[in-house]
């Protein structure tokens, strides 16, 4: 038989209480607190926690929070003067103010970094089939292409030698081919700065005519392999497999020699109303030899190569690797244009008689309408000194030979009808057709210029249909203008 459980004995109130074991003041303030019977005439720990609030876990004073700690901080001790007590106040609350104006400013100034850097040039300044270009991706190609015209223009000049140079003395040969040397370099740097002043309206019309070229090429399936890309990547960087071959530099004509302004790479073309597609590669400046220690650090590889040249040309190495692509594309493409050629097209043969007025042209007609010959009109009054004492003749010419307004009035008349006076920029002309051929076969140097002009008038023609949205607005050109990479001259390391 098992005992019953026996009730707790209540506390004699006349015994006193023994003192609490080592054991138990060495529980932890949330240990007592699982206590369930609290001490008679005490608080609960509980109460008491909530009381006073959360202690620290030194079992000191309570924490207190953030917004509490500030206003102790603004508050002075009680156990200073008044006077001492509001300069006190007065300084904490100066220092709060000025971290304050200081912290604005950082953020500020943070936020109106992150506007102009980041999200500006994320701005669309050109749709092309639904595809936006970014001020960004602008700028980026922007500073590359600027940056070699520069350094394009600044070898030019060099070799030009600047204005005011001397005229060689009658005779000297040498002399004069050096003088029409540096002549032409100087017409180069003129050349290369007209471009670069129309670069802004020439690399945006290139952003529009890149899809039509790609989407060309599959179509007409005209593959662009890696050597050929590798290719274009060692015209456009200089550089060249130390295994292979070394290729020669042009260098400037001996004395005697025809001149031609020599370049170690291919310069840009001459400006025309569309970009050719050719990448502007100018004569980097010479570089010291590097050390030792140089060529060990840096491999002499195309890839090397490829990075230096984007250093110093403001660029990225991707940047350089589409533009040896889009080379590569826009070359076989317009290859593929031009073989397309048609070895016969209409053409017509004209004469005309050039004068300065239009009084003067309306004089020429009354003489030829009164039965005067064409040729004694001609050598008489023409101004064209070229043909004049041809009778004005012109020969066969094809469209695109001569200027609009001169074009379509020869093409108007029927043969042998003499037009109204004409104007055009060279002056007023009176021009007679003699003869019509619509499959005149075109002689060789005309086929070759019909075959030039052919890939640049279909890329006219195909960039007018597509109808881009054009949004560069002046500010956005500003931004572009402001925050363009500038040149990096080479160092040699």
């Amino acid at each position: 038989m098992t005992d019953a459980p026996r009730a707790p004995r209540a506390p004699d109130p006349q015994t006193p209480a023994s003192p609490p074991s080592p054991a138990a003041t060495r529980l932890t303030p949330r240990a007592a607190s699982t206590n369930p019977v609290a001490p008679a005439g005490k608080a609960s720990p509980v109460a008491s926690k909530s009381a006073t609030g959360p202690r620290s876990a030194r079992g000191g004073a309570p924490r207190r929070s953030p917004f509490a700690r500030l206003v102790a901080w603004f508050a002075p001790a009680d156990d200073i003067a008044p006077a001492a007590a509001r300069e006190v106040m007065t300084a904490r609350i100066a220092t709060v103010v000025l971290g304050t104006i200081i912290v604005a400013s950082v953020v500020s100034g943070s936020g109106a970094v992150l506007w102009d850097r980041v999200i500006y040039g994320r701005q669309a300044m050109l749709r092309v089939d639904g595809t936006d270009v970014s001020v960004e991706e602008f700028r980026a190609w922007f500073s590359y292409r600027q940056n070699l015209l520069i350094a394009s223009i600044q070898q030019a000049e060099s070799l030009g030698g600047g204005a005011g140079q001397p005229t060689p003395a009658p005779g000297d040969s040498a002399a004069s081919q050096a003088y029409s040397m540096r002549e032409m370099w100087r017409q180069r740097a003129s050349q290369l700065q007209g471009q670069l002043n129309s670069l802004s309206t020439t690399l945006t019309d290139e952003f529009v005519e890149r899809p039509i070229v790609r989407a060309e090429a599959r179509r007409r399936g005209i593959v662009v392999t890696p050597d050929e890309i590798d290719a274009e990547l060692r015209s456009i960087t200089g550089w060249q497999d130390p295994g292979g071959t070394p290729t020669p530099g042009i260098t400037p004509s001996p004395a005697g020699a025809t001149p031609v302004p020599p370049t170690a790479t291919p310069l840009p073309p001459e400006p025309s109303p569309t970009p050719s597609g050719a990448t502007p590669t100018p004569v980097r400046t010479p570089r010291p030899a590097p050390t030792s220690r140089a060529k060990a650090r840096r491999p002499n590889t195309l890839d090397q190569a490829i990075t230096d040249f984007a250093k110093f040309a403001g660029g990225t190495s991707d940047i350089i690797r589409e533009d040896a692509e889009l080379v590569v594309v826009r070359r076989k493409v317009g290859e593929a244009i031009a073989d397309q050629t048609p070895k016969t097209t209409e053409q017509v043969k004209a004469r005309h008689v050039l004068v300065a007025e239009e009084a003067g042209a309306k004089s020429v007609v009354a003489r030829l309408g009164a039965g005067e010959s064409f040729d004694a009109v001609a050598a008489d009054v023409s101004t064209d000194t070229s043909n004049k004492d041809k009778g004005g003749d012109l020969g066969w010419f094809g469209k695109g030979a001569m200027v609009a307004p001169f074009e379509e009035a020869a093409y108007a008349l029927a043969v042998g009808q003499v037009s109204a006076p004409v104007k055009t920029q060279f002056g007023w002309h009176v021009i007679r057709l003699d003869e019509r051929d619509s499959t005149r076969v075109l002689e060789d140097p005309q086929w070759a210029r019909a075959k030039e002009d052919a890939f640049p008038k279909w890329l006219d023609s195909e960039r007018d249909a597509k109808g881009a949205e054009r949004l560069m607005t002046e500010p956005m050109r500003e931004w572009v203008l402001r925050n363009a990479t500038p040149l990096r001259p080479s160092t040699g390391e």
